[in-house]
């Protein structure tokens, strides 16, 4: 079988976040942006964006339905409808569709919910081949921040037709709070972004549904439920993103016809123009593909620091609904582990001002393009809101010009004496002289491992790294006690957090959680034990 035509099909997201009476979902909204961008991408699906229409809390069943027969109307392939929010049961057990003033009464339902079999027979009036209803719903009787949905077994006999729930009717699926999209709308767009390692050129149905339905049920999460009528389980339906052809150009680097300055209204405009995808994400990019591709620094988090051609970026996640920060962020966070990974694989990184960011860089209104910058470090700490967050720098990416005169140096030369000053970071500058004296001192061997390289000629290497960074917002000093001297292997590992070093000089594989022996010291080297406790705090929580 082909892929559904997209010109000839039709999606309707429909979703409410915000209640009256019962708890709010704010990751609702978020499932609507990220499904739209998702199945209107060209490499996906292709919807037009105006054959996706988002139908964010409607107020009533005709705000609700009328897109859904005017999509039936035009739809000759697919109608997809995907309904998120607070689900309700009457008394017999039928699905109803909260409306923003539902109540948990069911003597209310009448005039506060849809019921679900209005969406159906709604649905059978279209010409469509296949109708696809996906339910993300939830009831709120649980105190903590769950969701549920209704038996909609038997009322949803439509021929050519899939539906794909959150949950079996008896049980309730999961919405967790604070995070950005509920477990079973995150598990649909992992799959429709990532695609499937192990599957065909094209996703049917039912394999996207496997693949759900086992990722939920490895998390302990509540499982989801299908039904097929007339194989609609079959149709393959999006094309499998982990098959991409390798001649799919990549999404890193400067975008052709986009120079730097280029202004944007919107992040529809970015996102048009393929500067930065997500219409709501500050980071676009996969770890498994790299790193992180672009972000966006527009004020989202008070402990950003915008310096112009250094950038100290906050990660994502752990924000309530007034931008402050309440959970701490995490490493894993797709976004996060991202731009970790781009440290490694030195893939430039494009950025994005918004207006909302420092004035001294940013655009008075809109966005703008400001060129591409490399992610040199992260670690973490604690947030001016209290939880920790994670922090990344990114340095812009200078070729071909001189190296930046630091401040401070003597005479305020036009150009740096490179026999004595080796650049450590963009504008920051180490002595030389202060990593010759820590490498003598240790017979150029590395402080954990004992390894000494040597060149055929007899030259001995041995680099070194400061466990204070000098550069912002570290600002460590170059003096003996905060150096290191370090194998390759080891100095990547210390840089990166997955080695730290306790009080007693005991080196700790901060992966595996296990000692890996002492830092040798030497009579005329001592480090510093300030610096040793800094680094530690960048990287491991204390107990």
């Amino acid at each position: 079988m082909k892929q559904p035509d997209p010109r000839a099909s039709r999606a309707v997201l429909i979703g409410t976040a915000e209640y009256e009476y019962l708890p709010q979902l704010p990751a609702v909204a978020n499932n609507l942006v990220d499904m739209k961008q998702e199945l209107t991408r060209p490499e996906v699906w292709g919807l037009a964006p105006q054959h996706c229409e988002v139908v964010l809390g409607p107020k009533d069943a005709r705000e609700m339905l009328s897109p859904v027969t005017q999509a039936g109307r035009e739809a000759t392939e697919v109608l997809l409808v995907y309904v998120a929010g607070h689900g309700l049961r009457d008394d017999q057990g039928n699905l109803l569709l909260g409306l923003p003033y539902a109540e948990d009464d069911a003597d209310t339902y009448e005039y506060t919910a849809v019921a679900y079999d209005q969406l159906r027979r709604t649905m059978r009036r279209t010409s469509a081949k296949y109708r696809i209803v996906i339910l993300d719903c939830c009831y709120s009787g649980a105190a903590i921040n769950t969701m549920g949905s209704g038996d909609i077994a038997a009322q949803t006999p439509i021929a050519g037709s899939y539906v794909l729930a959150s949950a079996p009717p008896n049980r309730q699926s999961m919405a967790p709070e604070g995070k950005r999209l509920t477990a079973f709308t995150n598990q649909l767009i992992d799959v429709i972004r990532d695609g499937i390692a192990e599957g065909d050129k094209l996703l049917t149905l039912d394999a996207i549904f496997g693949h759900i339905y086992n990722q939920l049920r490895s998390e302990g999460l509540p499982k989801p439920w299908q039904q097929d009528n007339n194989s609609a389980g079959q149709l393959p339906l999006l094309k499998n993103r982990a098959l991409a052809s390798q001649s799919t150009p990549p999404g890193y680097g400067e975008i052709p016809g986009v120079n730097e300055g280029t202004l944007f209204a919107s992040r529809q405009d970015l996102h048009e123009a393929h500067v930065h995808r997500p219409l709501q994400a500050g980071i676009c990019g996969r770890r498994s593909e790299g790193g992180a591709e672009s972000i966006v620094v527009s004020g989202g988090y008070v402990d950003d620091e915008d310096h112009g051609d250094v950038i100290i970026y906050t990660g994502h996640g752990g924000q309530d609904e007034r931008n402050h920060q309440v959970r701490d962020q995490s490493p894993t966070d797709s976004g996060n582990a991202a731009l970790i990974a781009s440290i490694t694989s030195r893939y430039p990184v494009r950025v994005i001002r918004g207006a909302g960011g420092d004035s001294d860089h940013s655009p008075p209104v809109g966005f703008s393009y400001d060129g591409l910058y490399t992610v040199e470090s992260y670690w973490a700490k604690k947030s001016i809101d209290g939880p920790r967050i994670i922090q990344f720098r990114l340095e812009k990416m200078r070729e071909g010009r001189p190296p930046v005169v630091p401040t401070g140096t003597p005479g305020d030369r036009a150009g740096v004496d490179l026999t004595r000053w080796e650049p450590a970071s963009l504008g920051v500058y180490r002595d030389r002289r202060v990593a010759a004296k820590v490498c003598r001192a240790h017979a150029y061997q590395c402080q954990i491992c004992g390894l000494v390289l040597e060149t055929p000629d007899g030259f001995k290497i041995t680099p070194t790294t400061h466990l204070k960074s000098l550069a912002v917002p570290h600002r460590g000093p170059d003096i003996p006690a905060n150096v290191l001297c370090l194998c390759p292997t080891h100095r990547v590992q210390f840089d990166l957090g997955m080695i730290t070093i306790d009080d007693d000089l005991t080196v700790i594989d901060e992966t595996a959680k296990v000692p890996l022996g002492k830092l040798a010291e030497a009579s005329q080297h001592k480090v510093g034990l300030e610096y040793i406790r800094y680094h530690r705090s960048l990287y491991r929580r204390e107990a």
